[in-house]
């Protein structure tokens, strides 16, 4: 299931423009992801931070730099409120995330 048909989803650009590698990533977002990181329809009451443009800013929302190591490390470790994702995603699909995020 892409972004696009899971509700309030966006992208930067659309599926067709994307490598096949984002394109995966998107997928994953929007299946493990954009359910807190966008629709909060876990009506979790400390909202998680927006992650649209996450590597255009220089630090990520908790200040750390915004890298790849240090987002694949939030995925492998999880953070605050965030779970770890080691368990749900492979090292790939990991990767195929942050390659979304970076056009996200």
């Amino acid at each position: 299931m892409g972004a696009a048909m899971v509700a309030g989803c966006h992208s930067a650009a659309p599926p067709s423009q994307l490598l096949q590698q984002q394109a995966e990533g998107q997928r994953l977002f929007a299946v493990g992801c954009a359910h807190c990181h966008e629709l909060n329809d876990l009506r979790l009451k400390q909202v998680p931070p927006d992650l649209h443009g996450v590597f255009r800013r220089a630090a990520l929302p908790d200040g750390a730099p915004a890298t790849d190591a240090e987002v694949e490390q939030i995925l492998q470790t999880g953070k605050g409120m965030m779970p770890s994702f080691t368990y749900q995603m492979t090292a790939s699909q990991m990767d195929a995330v942050v390659a979304y995020l970076h056009v996200y």
